[in-house]
């Protein structure tokens, strides 16, 4: 889920440009690519989990105990029913999927809001 965290401040999630960064670069090849294999029978999906309670961060040296954690097996079985339903972007995290499409919708509204013409809020006033 850090992939969407882009525009949360420093002070609620600090040190995170190339990690976010990286993970956002994962989602938007994987919905490109989707894309362009649709009708070839070959299934892309991205999983975003959040955090799942592994081995990751105690091998940083962090304690997350206190933090929630999706277990590994809930993150497997939503994976593979997000196959089933045909996603791309699999959130198992995320009870309200019309959230994550209306961040896609605002995505391809923007690329599709495209002009050759300077937006009015940068000419000069």
């Amino acid at each position: 889920m850090i992939a969407f965290s882009g525009p949360a401040p420093h002070s609620q999630l600090p040190r995170r440009a190339v990690y976010a960064g990286a993970l956002a670069h994962v989602v938007a090849m994987s919905q490109t690519l989707s894309a362009e294999l649709e009708g070839t029978g070959v299934q892309v999906e991205v999983v975003c989990p959040g955090v799942v309670a592994t081995e990751f961060h105690e091998r940083q040296g962090l304690d997350l105990s206190a933090v929630p954690r999706m277990s590994a097996e809930d993150v497997v079985t939503a994976a593979l029913r997000g196959l089933q339903l045909g996603e791309v972007v699999c959130a198992p995290s995320v009870e309200d999927a019309s959230l994550l499409d209306a961040v896609f919708r605002a995505e391809l509204a923007a690329f599709g809001a495209q002009s050759p013409e300077l937006a009015t809020r940068y000419r000069a006033g």
